[in-house]
């Protein structure tokens, strides 16, 4: 271009060289012919101004003349009018007159004199009798009236009655005549004085005339030389403009060549950067449909996913774009294609966290078309909504409000936008058409139909939702109405807020130089976008060549310096940014470990409605860590330091609020997910494998057992599984090898103290042992849990901080509430009255329990404390669920008032989930619950009870001799009670086998018994046992139990207590070790000296229980240990071997609908099965095996269609509903799906076992419908044994035509195995697969015995039911039988059916007690189980 413009400008050069000769030689002949001109039109204009003088005076005489002839014409013209308007009427009315009036003989005489006629009536009456007489006067030449006619009309004009009006009084027509002559007279003298003017004017017009023919012939000389000139100037013009434009090319040329030669050379730096940009926006415009195509798709449906999901997502669907040809960028990002770096740093600023997940979730709520409904468990969204629309005035609002429907109408009017917030999964209907925005216009106005109301609809109006659930279910019907974005924090995104707290503690001068230098760099950033969007708008509306445009070249020249002052900025920041991004990474290790706990924190409040903690209350509590923390100038020194204190910190504060079941599992979450997600040492396959043992395996499939004799085939399947595990391989063979060495650490006490067999103890890691564990002895999975969480955190984190309500009051605020989370039996409100006392503010603590009618008073004392600095204490918050919102409300509003510094509120409540989430979230969280243990129980008895109370009979005797005698009973007595009290609430712990329910005995019961106790040894002259077992067993503690087993349990447990050995000797014992026994009955200091003393560690046998019951318990605690773990894992949780979750549960799905057995049928039935009577009746069992056919069926149908859903649904096929989500939680950690249960038989076995159930029980059935009734019945198969039992008597009673309301099974238990049965009873059936718990069967004696330690479960030989006829209705025991119960499953509860057993019972059979009395087995809790948990 610049050698373009420098020939041109040579060319141009000769050319305008000869151009500005002819213009300068055409310029002088232009000046001397304008020259001579001028003197032409001098003279011109000096004749011009002689006749413009002329002119101007003759006209001035015709104006003078017009003037005085002015005042004559109107009379003239009035009298002509007059004359005009006479009609011949008129004419004749004067003519008639024979001898006319005065007035008219004198208008006539004067009209004659005018006429040139004699003024007399004669000549008036031949004027008037002229035809044309009017005419003639119309036409009267008034300009030549003869003198003499004047003078002689003057005697008329002088006349003082020659006026018209008087005329016309006489005639009409005279008066018309009148003012005719008049104006005759006027005009004659007028006319008179004019003409010498008229003459005048003449000889001057006559002047005039003359002197502009001569101006006009000197004009015409003029116009000649002018237009000479103008031809020559014309000429000139065009030669100048023609010099001119040649002269302004040649300057655009040089402007042109200066410039290009600017933006060459000054703007080379930008060519870079511009090039890389224009391929970039090439490219971009070859990948626009593409990019747009997958930004909308992200916007649409990615919301509700993690960032892993959408990053999957966004990478399939830009492949299938490549693929299917559709050009697209390969690195998509929503962020660079959609979203505005300066509106993203504002939402920054404004609360939004800046990880890229955070960014897209800003970008789909600000650019999606339906409103957003955000899932926000941290509420980060909802405190950037509220930041980012505080200059609009938004307006928030909550469903539970009587008002929010008004709020949100008046919004839309005005256009504010309004924040929903704590919706749930189901949304209100009145939100319809806000939702679906169903606008339509009306006369120009917008409207929107709310209810039966049309409201103005502004289009300024904007509608946000959050959620505070973590997890929820929203069904189809919402989610197409709403954009639903997934706001739940992610790790590494709280890890980077974390570090920010750090860093901005640690090194605040880091901290805040990096957010100037980030506010730096992005306002730099956005001054390079201004200059770049300003050229490109002028580039854009520039017209012609650009080179000529000096503003924009003016702009592009600032931008040059402008841009480089700026990169130059923006690098030095970078860097220095950089620097400091480096310095601060040294403090990453804290926030990754405070995310880390973050996690664990916020997922145990899916175990508890009570467990909830926000975010910011994590935030500010893992600040004041931080600020406790010792200092220490070594960097490694203070991060060990602060994650040290972060981590026990956290732990001690929420482990304040967790209940003493879940502190154990809170501790071994933090230990493992540390290890986990921070230090990478517990694998996502041996996390896998410890949650679910590996997941279902085919017992067909399983390899030889080398030791069947102790290992299981359960326990080999979990080998077999955990040998996949790295490390783990050569398990297998190590058993076979090293059998005995195995067997040895496998039957000792304490695994997890022991040293693994050979290498294994050296080679595994410490979480892999645990695994060992999980498959050889589950049950101390607890005591490897805690020695696991000892060696990795420490004591610490093992043992369980005390209660210290001073402490926790130190960490409160007037505006952190303290809410204590009861548990039956606790209760805290002393502590807080000695808290107060010790504080000095008891006078100032007002209390109130809450209940119907109390909400108002308590919002009255809550007001009035807030100002006063009182403490309020609001007893049962679960018992005024309806205030719940109220309270909610009331302490949303003391975020915005000032609250007295002394101000405290109490809140107390049992687990619910009404209680609001936002006090739980915020406030600080304690527990309280009543002392565990046996020692810890007895002794609680006796601290409440008084020197009174002990001594009640002693001070009586004082009085009545007679009462002596009761001192005795009554102190041992009531030891008994204590001891009693203390054992069936401890017993609870062992689960079903303590009790079949679980009940809430309190201390109410226990006070109760004391008060019935002291009453009947007052009343009764001897000690009333029996009245005391019944009052106190059946009564006081057997009124809150409700199956009858229990009720039995607490008679025979009391026995042993309340019983004359127990009072009448010393040597009487509790137990048979002999170190529970009723004290001497001295004074209250020596009893409880004795409860002092008493073993911390309660042995099974004190409860009466066998001590294996120690493994039931272990097994129970293991049990819900892995529970609570499993049900707190997001869904990638089971995953293992490189699988995905997704991967895991379709080949699972799929390898049990390949093995599903086909539907029931009686089709191929032999005869025996359904045979009849003689009258046509089918047998009883045909019966029974029809029902359970029918259920069987409508199971294994609910099985194969939600088998075949689930795979569909993983697939993408059909929508993956709630239903089907949890199926696929329960087949991913090995659980039998609700989906199942529901329509199934009840069962406790984990999925594998419980399909190898399944295939087992349809063989069964099978079988007995194709071959006939078996000789023996698995019990175990069986939906509903009881009908069983039933249809067995029934068939018994038709074959002998008995009442079958008369018979009853008599049990004997034979010495045959189920497979060695040759043959049927000679009368009822025969039945095998029961279990019994608590006990074993001694096949030698044949009679009930002891458990072998370590042996919970003993399998029974077949047993024969043989129908008798009971004695009187009732059935005779046989002496020092039991009558043990059936169940169908471990549990033992059940729902509790009109009989007062539960339907898990099936019924009683009568076992031989041996040597031991019934009661013995009872304490037992020995049952017959028809199957079991494995």
């Amino acid at each position: 271009m610049v050698g373009e413009l420098q020939e041109g400008i040579m060319k141009l050069q000769p050319v305008l060289k000869v151009k500005s000769a002819e213009t300068s030689e055409l310029i002088g002949v232009v000046t001397k012919d304008k020259e001579a001109a001028g003197v032409v039109q001098a003279n011109v204009e000096e004749e011009a101004k002689k006749v413009n003088a002329a002119t101007q005076e003759a006209m001035a005489v015709k104006a003078d003349a017009e003037k005085d002839l002015a005042e004559a014409l109107p009379a003239f013209d009035s009298a002509v009018k007059a004359l005009k308007s006479l009609s011949k009427n008129d004419i004749t009315e004067i003519k008639s007159f024979a001898k006319p009036p005065e007035m008219v003989m004198t208008v006539m005489e004067a009209v004659c004199i005018l006429k040139g006629s004699k003024p007399n009536w004669d000549e008036s009456k031949k004027l008037l009798n002229d035809a044309q007489f009017l005419s003639s006067l119309e036409n009267y030449d008034k300009d030549h009236i003869p003198e003499k006619s004047i003078k002689a009309l003057q005697k008329y004009i002088k006349n003082p009655d020659f006026i018209p009006e008087k005329v016309e009084k006489v005639s009409r027509a005279a008066r018309s005549l009148c003012m005719w002559v008049i104006a005759m007279d006027v005009y004659a003298r007028v006319a008179k004085e004019v003409e010498p003017k008229k003459a005048k004017q003449a000889a001057a017009e006559k002047q005039v005339a003359e002197m502009q023919a001569l101006l006009a012939k000197k004009t015409s000389e003029l116009n000649e030389v002018l237009d000479r000139v103008k031809g020559l100037e014309a000429k000139l013009d065009a030669t100048l403009k023609e010099r001119d434009k040649l002269q302004m090319e040649s300057d655009i040329s040089t402007a042109r060549l200066g410039r290009a030669e600017e933006l060459t050379g000054g703007l080379a730096s930008e060519q870079v950067r511009w090039d890389q940009e224009l391929k970039q926006l090439t490219q971009d415009k070859i990948d626009l449909t593409g990019n747009i195509l997958l930004a909308a798709g992200v916007i649409a449906y990615t919301g509700p996913f993690t960032s892993s999901y959408r990053r999957d997502l966004i990478s399939e669907w830009t492949t299938a774009c490549i693929n299917g040809s559709i050009p697209a960028d390969p690195h998509f990002t929503l962020e660079r294609i959609v979203g505005d770096p300066p509106t993203i740093r504002a939402w920054n600023i404004q609360g939004l966290p800046a990880d890229p997940l955070s960014t897209e979730n800003g970008i789909i709520v600000t650019k999606g078309r339906r409103w957003p409904l955000m899932i926000d468990p941290q509420t980060q969204a909802n405190r950037w909504i509220r930041a980012k629309e505080k200059a609009n005035r938004v307006q928030v609002i909550k469903l539970t409000e009587s008002t929010y429907l008004r709020t949100l109408e008046n919004c839309i009017r005005v256009g504010n936008p309004v924040l929903l917030e704590g919706v749930e999964e189901a949304l209100d209907p009145a939100l319809e058409p806000v939702l679906a925005k169903q606008i339509f216009k009306d006369g120009g106005r917008y409207l929107i139909r709310l209810g039966d109301t049309d409201v103005d609809y502004n289009q300024d109006f904007r509608f946000y939702i959050t959620s505070k659930l973590s997890n929820p279910h929203y069904p189809p019907e919402v989610c197409v109405k709403v954009t639903i974005v997934n706001f739940t924090v992610t790790p590494k995104g709280l890890e980077d807020q974390l570090l920010v707290q750090v860093v901005a503690h640690e090194r605040p001068e880091l901290e805040e130089e990096k957010n100037q230098l980030v506010v730096q760099i992005a306002d730099g950033q956005k001054q390079l976008k201004d200059i770049e969007d300003k050229i490109l708008y002028m580039l854009a509306n520039s017209q012609g060549v650009i080179l000529d445009d000096e503003v924009l070249i003016a702009t592009l020249k600032a931008s040059k310096t402008t841009s480089k002052e700026i990169n130059d900025q923006i690098a030095q920041a970078s860097d220095t940014k950089t620097r400091i991004d480096e310095a601060c990474e040294g403090y990453r290790p804290v926030a990754k470990r405070g995310a880390v706990l973050y996690f664990v924190v916020a997922d145990i409040g899916s175990v508890d409605p009570m467990y909830q903690y926000s975010l910011q209350f994590f935030v500010n509590l893992f600040n004041s860590c931080m600020d406790k923390s010792a200092k220490s100038e070594d960097l490694e020194e203070r991060v060990g330091i602060m994650i040290k204190v972060i981590t026990e910190d956290v732990y001690t504060n929420v482990c304040r609020g967790l209940f003493e079941k879940d502190k154990k599992m809170f501790s071994f979450m933090i230990t493992s997910q540390v290890m986990r997600l921070e230090q990478g040492t517990i694998s996502d396959d041996e996390w896998g494998f410890f949650l679910t043992k590996g997941g279902f395996i085919d017992e067909d499939r399983l390899p030889a057992n080398p030791a069947d004799d102790w290992i299981k085939n359960e326990h080999l399947g979990g080998i077999v599984n955990l040998e996949k595990v790295k490390g783990m391989a050569g398990l297998l063979e190590s058993l076979e090898m090293d059998t005995s060495a195995w067997k040895a650490w496998y039957d000792c006490l304490t695994p997890s103290e022991e040293a693994l067999p050979g290498k294994w103890e050296s080679t595994l890691s410490q979480f892999q042992k645990l695994l060992l564990m999980r498959v050889l002895r589950d049950e101390k999975v607890v005591d490897g849990v805690t020695k696991f969480i000892l060696q990795n955190l420490g004591k610490h984190f093992v043992d369980v901080p005390p209660f210290d309500l001073a402490s926790s009051f130190q960490d409160s605020t007037p505006l952190v509430p303290i809410i204590f989370v009861l548990s039956t039996g606790a209760d805290p409100t002393m502590y807080l009255y000695n808290l107060a006392k010790d504080l000095g503010v008891l006078e100032r603590l007002k209390m109130i329990s809450l209940g119907q009618g109390q909400g108002p008073i308590a919002e009255a004392l809550i007001t009035a404390a807030r100002e006063s600095g009182d403490w309020v204490c609001l007893q049962n918050c679960h018992l005024a669920s309806s205030w719940m919102p109220e309270l909610e409300k009331l302490l949303e509003t003391h975020q915005a008032i000032k609250l007295n510094d002394d101000f405290r509120l109490w809140l107390s409540s049992m687990p619910s989930k009404v209680f609001p989430a936002s006090v739980l979230q915020a406030g600080i969280k304690l527990t309280n619950e009543p002392p565990k243990g046996l020692r810890a129980n007895i002794k609680r008895t006796y601290e409440d009870m008084t020197e009174g109370e002990f001594l009640y009979f002693d001070n009586k005797a004082e009085e009545d001799p007679e009462a002596h005698k009761k001192v005795r009973p009554w102190k041992k007595l009531l030891f008994g009670l204590a001891f009693f009290h203390a054992v069936v609430q401890e017993r609870r712990k062992y689960g079903a086998i303590g009790w079949n329910i679980r009940y809430e005995w309190n201390q109410s019961d226990i006070l109760t018994a004391q008060a019935n106790l002291r009453m009947y040894l007052e009343e009764q002259n001897e000690v009333p046992y029996e009245t005391l077992c019944y009052v106190v067993g059946d009564v006081n503690y057997g009124g809150r139990v409700t199956d009858y087993m229990d009720q039995r349990c607490v008679a025979a447990i009391l026995s042993k207590y309340f019983t004359a050995p127990a009072v009448e000797t010393d040597d009487y014992t509790f137990t048979e070790d002999g170190k529970y026994y009723p004290p001497e009955p001295k004074d209250l200091a020596s009893v409880r000296e004795y409860v002092d003393q008493l073993p911390m560690i309660d042995s099974p046998e004190v409860f009466g229980l066998h001590r294996n019951a120690a493994i039931a318990f272990e097994n129970s605690e293991t049990k819900y240990l892995m529970d609570t773990i499993i049900s707190v894992q997001p869904r990638s949780g089971g995953s293992g071997g490189g699988k995905s979750a997704d991967q895991v549960v379709a080949e699972l799905a799929l390898e049990l609908s390949d093995r599903m057995p086909g539907l029931l049928s009686a089709e191929h039935a032999a005869p025996a099965t359904f045979s009849t009577d003689d009258e046509g009746t089918v047998n009883s069992l045909g019966t029974f095996l029809s029902i359970e056919m029918g259920k069987f069926n409508k199971m294994l149908k609910k099985i194969r269609s939600t088998l075949a859903e689930l795979q569909r649904a993983i697939k993408g096929l059909v929508v993956m509903s709630a239903e089907l989500d949890g199926m696929y939680q329960a087949l991913l950690f090995q659980r039998v799906p609700t989906l199942w249960s529901n329509v199934g038989y009840l069962s406790l076995k984990p999925l594998g076992s419980w399909f190898k159930d399944l295939l087992q029980r349809v063989d069964f059935m099978e079988k007995w419908i194709v071959q006939g009734p078996p000789e023996s019945f698995w019990m175990s198969a069986f939906f509903f044994p009881q009908g069983y039992m039933t249809a067995a008597l029934q068939t018994f009673a038709r074959e002998k035509r008995i009442a079958i309301d008369t018979l009853d099974f008599r049990t004997e238990v034979t010495r045959t195995a189920p497979d060695e049965v040759d043959g049927k009873p000679a009368q009822g059936v025969y039945i095998y697969g029961l279990y019994v718990e608590g006990g074993r069967w001694d096949t030698g004696k044949e009679c009930l015995a002891e458990s072998n330690f370590g042996e919970t479960h003993v399998y029974m030989p077949v047993i024969w039911l043989d129908p008798v006829v009971k004695e009187g209705g009732v059935m005779p025991e046989a002496p020092g039988a039991y009558n043990c119960p059936l169940y169908k499953v471990s549990s033992r509860a059940g729902t509790l059916s009109t009989t007062g057993h539960s339907t898990n019972y099936v019924r009683n059979l009568q076992l031989p007690g041996g040597d031991l009395p019934p009661q013995h087995w009872v304490r037992r809790s020995v049952a017959l189980l028809s199957q079991l948990d494995d």
